[in-house]
């Protein structure tokens, strides 16, 4: 029975000459078994994500239709969902991890104008963002997660 416990390589030096080198199998299979690991396996950071939920209002009434973004301050994971009749909920699998995050609250409603839409081949209503730069590009709204805190937050918006 032939030993292969050895895998016989040729290399070439810088003149053209070759060589053969030989390295062991079993280091050479541990390599390649950690390489795999590694790259499809992945590595876990450790992370623990939370589920959140609030209200969003504007001049006091639900917010109709709108996109609400956290984004830490410090380290962390930006996530974000949809805002529907003034409510928000991201799961635990989509929520971020414990610490203070600055919030993004965006709003749209219709402009009464119409473009055509090539994707869909009509006329459709063009939708324009509506709140002030306070709450979105300019945003003062923050929050904290907590581990062990039930993680309900509300903003109260003002549409002026």
């Amino acid at each position: 029975m032939r030993d292969l416990s050895r895998v016989v390589l040729f290399t070439f030096d810088n003149k053209g000459r070759y060589s053969m080198t030989g390295f062991n199998t079993r280091g050479f299979v541990f390599c390649c078994w950690c390489s795999f690991c590694s790259a499809f396996l992945g590595c876990s950071s450790g992370e623990v994500y939370y589920p959140i939920s609030g209200l969003v209002t504007v001049d006091d009434q639900p917010l109709k239709k709108g996109v609400i973004t956290l984004f830490p301050i410090g380290t962390g994971t930006t996530v974000g969902g949809e805002i529907v009749d003034g409510k928000f909920s991201l799961p635990a699998d989509k929520g971020p991890s414990v610490g203070k995050y600055r919030v993004e609250i965006v709003a749209f409603k219709t402009s009464g104008k119409k473009e055509f839409d090539v994707d869909l081949n009509k006329q459709v209503d063009v939708e324009v963002q509506y709140l002030p730069a306070k709450y979105n590009t300019n945003s003062t709204l923050d929050c904290e997660v907590s581990k062990g805190s039930n993680n309900e937050f509300q903003f109260n918006l003002n549409s002026k």
